[in-house]
């Protein structure tokens, strides 16, 4: 190795090391900390805040001062704690004359953010902390006054409107609407942004003018969870009003509809069952239910003609006659009922959540539509089963909707047949066309129960 060669290299080893830079600028960790919610005043450490409240209105009362410190707390023993200051008109007169006088903005910043954190117009004391916020809005600095310049974000009536209206322009939830323009993470669960959220649902309940797709991606954006479920537990009603409302002359086209049924089942399960939980919303139950209807008439037709391979010439004149049938509005209830394999198939097609009945002690994919028609139901046989049409749905051996298992020998009636006078009806599928065909005979009966004829260019 020569000379040059070692000079080098000790040289290299004798050079002091460079300077190590931090992982994270130093810029970039600033800009972090101006989103994070304890620089827009919310609390920094784990305190016994109802210790403090009650500390707090003892002093307040008698006009004790306050340290910068404790002004920085005070704002978050208004409405959460035990006692809530607020309550008390006289403590918070006090406490928001103390948080304005402050010489720094962080208390008003803190005041701020309890406001949306706990906002709720209804509160004892919301209204007069909301005017003194607007009042004071210089000092608060940015993205306060930016936002309330923009939205009036700190007037209880305006504010969680016209978020509600920018964020559906924008097609994005208010929550993220307010996280961008600066509040981070505060916006994301505060009471303020369930406001605007239930403002938006209720917006896009009264809107007709948004296409079906985009109403479903929004109502997910603005209500559901990365679960799938209510980010704000009781606005329920708004998200079923917002999916079907709109709808209520003119369904969704089918795909849609059943992503949006999907939805709606898993939120609050069928509203044909008991268990459901639709009491509150009783428009959104109607269409969901006439909603319902049709997609039990395709179960019943789509499953029976995939898991009876080979057979699909019975299913065409079916789904004609009773898919004529519904669009007369004889069809005040449906429901299926299923085999194992029919069960199988049906959840893998319209959803785990999907409302439909079983039995056993049948072929494989043998199932039954039950339709409530006038007084009557309809007990439809698959395969080479029956058209049977009991006059009275009301007997005591009439099968009733709903129930979530039948007994099979329970829905046949052996020695039916298809005289009119007769008060259960009942014929084979067999023939499809003219005068005398399966379809004109059930017609006939549903005319004589309902007294209205589907004629035969319906479905012929």
């Amino acid at each position: 190795m020569s000379a040059f060669l070692k000079a080098a290299i000790r040289a290299a080893r004798e050079r002091p090391p460079p300077p190590r830079f931090p992982p994270v600028p130093a810029t970039a960790a600033a800009a972090a900390r101006l989103r994070e919610p304890d620089v827009l005043g919310a609390p920094r450490e784990a305190a016994d805040y109802d210790a403090l409240a009650r500390d707090f209105l003892a002093r307040l009362t008698r006009n004790a001062a306050l340290t910068a410190r404790e002004l920085a707390k005070l704002p978050w023993c208004l409405w959460s704690t035990q006692p809530a200051i607020a309550a008390d008109p006289a403590a918070l007169t006090a406490a928001l004359a103390a948080i304005e006088a402050a010489p720094r903005p962080r208390p008003l910043r803190a005041l701020a953010a309890s406001f949306l954190i706990s906002f709720d117009p209804e509160r004892p004391g919301m209204r007069a902390v909301a005017h003194m916020l607007s009042r004071t809005v210089e000092r608060l600095g940015r993205p306060w006054d930016a936002l309330h310049g923009f939205f009036a974000l700190f007037d209880p009536g305006v504010g969680p409107r016209r978020i509600a209206a920018q964020a559906l322009a924008e097609r994005r939830a208010p929550s993220l609407l307010l996280r961008e323009r600066g509040l981070g993470p505060l916006a994301a669960r505060s009471a303020y942004a369930r406001a605007c959220a239930g403002e938006a649902l209720r917006l896009l309940a009264r809107d007709t003018a948004i296409a079906p797709a985009d109403r479903l991606a929004l109502v997910r954006d603005l209500a559901l969870d990365e679960r799938g479920k209510l980010v704000f537990e009781g606005q329920g009603p708004d998200v079923a009003d917002a999916l079907t409302l709109p709808f209520a002359t003119s369904p969704p086209d089918k795909p849609v509809r059943d992503r949006s049924l999907a939805l709606l089942l898993d939120l609050f399960k069928d509203p044909r069952l008991p268990d459901g939980r639709w009491a509150r919303m009783p428009k959104a139950a109607a269409i969901v239910r006439g909603w319902l209807i049709e997609q039990t008439l395709r179960q019943f037709l789509d499953i029976v003609d995939r898991v009876s391979r080979g057979q699909a010439h019975m299913w065409g004149p079916r789904r004609k006659f009773w898919e004529a049938v519904h669009r007369a509005g004889l069809i005040s209830e449906a429901w299926v009922v299923f085999e194992a394999t029919g069960a199988q198939e049906a959840r893998r097609a319209y959803g785990k959540d999907v409302g439909f009945a079983t039995f056993s002690g049948v072929q494989a994919g043998q199932a039954v539509l039950l339709l409530r028609i006038g007084r009557g139901v309809v007990v439809e046989w698959s395969h080479s089963g029956k058209c049977i049409v009991l006059s009275d749905g009301e007997t005591r051996d009439a099968p009733r909707l709903y129930q979530p298992a039948y007994v099979a020998t329970n829905l046949k009636w052996p020695h039916a047949t298809d005289s009119l006078d007769r008060a259960v009806f009942a014929v084979t599928h067999w023939p499809h066309e003219g005068p005398n065909s399966w379809q004109r005979k059930v017609a006939r009966k549903l005319h004589q129960m309902t007294g209205v004829l589907v004629p035969a260019s319906e479905y012929e």
